[in-house]
Order: structure tokens, then C-alpha cells, then sequence
């Protein structure tokens, strides 16, 4: 897929016009319903058929990565930040909290995030390490303790009546699990 500066000089008029929708329709929908919303639904709220949408993303992972691109560029800044922080627990804190609150914001974000994670294991097993080293996170905490977070996170914000109050609860609960 060609990277969104480039698409955007390349197109026609009319054919960014209807990316730009597309894109619109597509963050809105999956905000709304996650990231499985149909694609009939996406095109529809767009203005446009369905063969202007598999035109301009072939697959649902196409139109994902696309509308998510800058949500995980931010998580990769967030990482960097984590990694340079001079108090390795603060920059596990920060890039926790960082992520969570995506997840508040959209509804999609952790199927986007957990399908993109093969490059976030690697930052976030040398936070992890950091952390260990400098005492401040038990021994045996790895990145799938970081992931199964983001699972159960996903979770309350789904299906708990107060998911503010709980989300809280349930990552203060985690940071506590963590901390050596």
C-alpha cells in the first residue's frame, strides 16, 4: 500500500474525495462498532459503493491500517518516550496509560493494536527488561502480561455500566500486580 502522502498526491479530485469519506465513514464506524464494523455499512455511511471502497482498500486490514496509521505512529513515539525516560517504571506507567486511553477513545484500537503487536513486543520486552532491572517490576512479568491488560481493558470498556471508574480499577490493579 503506498503511503498516504503519496495516495493523496496521485489521486483525482473526485477519487480523494471520496478516499477522505471513506476514511471519515471508516473512523466513525469503527469507533462505534469496533474494528469488525461491515464494510457495506463503511461505504454506505461514505456515500459510495462498495467496489469504490475494495478499490481503495483491498482488505479490512488495508482500510485499518490506514485510518489507524497515525494512532500507531503515536504508539511507537509513546514507546520511544517510554524507553528514553530516565525512571524506567514512570516510562512503563506513562506508555501503559498512553495506551489505555486510546482504547478509551475507540472502540477499535485494540484489535488494531493487538494485530499490529509483532513490532511492539520487541520496545516493550526491553521496557519490561528496564523496569526489572531497576527493581521496580517483579521478574516474571513479560509482554503478555502488558497484552492480556489490553484484552481485559477492551473488555470492561465494553461491557461494564461505569467504564471510566473501572478502567482505573482495573489498571491501578495491574500496576500493583507489576511492581516489585
Amino acid at each position: 500500500m503506498a503511503d498516504r502522502e503519496g495516495t493523496r498526491r496521485t489521486l483525482r479530485s473526485d477519487a480523494e474525495r471520496n478516499r477522505d469519506r471513506l476514511v471519515e465513514a471508516a473512523r466513525a464506524a469503527f469507533r462505534e462498532l469496533g474494528a469488525d464494523a461491515p464494510m457495506k455499512a463503511i461505504a454506505t455511511r461514505a456515500g459510495v459503493g462498495t467496489a469504490t471502497l475494495y478499490r481503495r482498500f483491498p482488505t479490512r486490514d488495508d482500510l485499518l491500517a490506514y485510518v489507524f496509521a497515525d494512532r500507531l505512529t503515536g504508539c511507537e513515539d509513546s514507546m520511544r518516550a517510554a524507553l528514553a525516560h530516565p525512571d524506567p517504571w514512570q516510562g512503563l506507567v506513562d506508555h501503559l496509560g498512553h495506551l489505555v486511553a486510546l482504547q478509551r477513545e475507540d472502540r477499535a484500537f485494540t484489535a488494531v493494536f493487538l494485530r499490529a503487536r509483532e513490532g511492539a513486543q520487541t520496545p516493550l520486552r526491553r521496557l519490561l527488561d528496564a523496569a526489572k532491572a531497576a527493581g521496580e517490576v517483579r521478574q516474571d512479568a513479560d509482554e503478555s502480561d502488558v497484552l492480556l491488560l489490553l484484552k481485559a481493558h477492551d473488555g470492561v470498556l465494553r461491557w461494564t455500566p461505569e467504564p471510566e471508574e473501572e478502567s482505573r480499577r482495573l489498571v491501578d490493579c495491574f500496576l500493583r500486580y507489576l511492581r516489585a
